[in-house]
């Protein structure tokens, strides 16, 4: 039999054990460091059509699931964030013309950015508040209804966003966003638009609703 002084000790030890092991990790969390994560949403974007440089739709619609993959870098200072991020995503995004017969239709096949994040933790916590701005790239598909000729092209244009993020441990976050970009006036000289016999196709933006899981090292 042991002394019952003994079990008292190696209980109290264990109950310390398990206290420190409970401590919320809002108690000084670090955001800083490399990450990669994966993300799901919805993308809605709309287009403008001309037939031999006149209108014939205004915004078409383009809706659909989009996903990928992304990377990204965090430098907190207190609970200031800058982070810079890049991601990738294939998108099932489509869409049809006004027409009743042989309609005009659109793709969006994938779409990627590349951003600058600032962020504020509060607390120096595990939750964080951001908004964040840059680059946005997307691959544009146009099938002319009439004669099935099907063209498409790479777009770039400028994305703004924000969103919250929540770290559940020292490794793992999810967070929630919205995206808007614009490809209206492209960037760095990138045409915004799809030539195609006596058809233009224009995209104009697109709006993402997305999550993402990151896993930070």
């Amino acid at each position: 039999m042991y002394p019952i002084d003994h079990f008292n000790s190696r209980s109290f030890v264990t109950s310390l054990s398990f206290a420190a092991d409970m401590v919320p990790i809002d108690q000084g969390y670090d955001w800083s460091g490399p990450y990669i994560g994966l993300h799901a949403g919805y993308l809605t974007s709309n287009t403008d059509v001309t037939d031999l440089g006149v209108l014939v739709e205004s915004n078409a619609n383009i809706e659909g699931f989009v996903g990928g993959a992304l990377v990204g870098y965090n430098l907190q200072k207190d609970s200031l964030l800058f982070g810079i991020e890049a991601d990738l995503g294939w998108s099932a995004a489509k869409g049809s013309g006004i027409a009743v017969n042989n309609a005009n239709q659109y793709e969006l096949n994938w779409d990627g950015h590349a951003r600058v994040r600032l962020g504020v933790a509060p607390g120096e916590g595990q939750f964080l508040l951001y908004v964040a701005g840059g680059l946005a790239v997307a691959d544009f598909k146009l099938t002319v209804g009439d004669t099935g000729q099907t063209k498409s092209d790479t777009y770039v244009g400028t994305s703004i966003g924000a969103g919250a993020e929540y770290a559940f441990n020292q490794n793992m976050s999810a967070r929630i966003e919205y995206i808007y970009d614009n490809y209206k006036n492209g960037v760095f000289g990138a045409k915004n638009w799809i030539q195609l016999d006596d058809y233009s196709a224009k995209l104009k933006n697109s709006s993402i609703i997305r999550a993402a899981i990151n896993y930070k090292f």
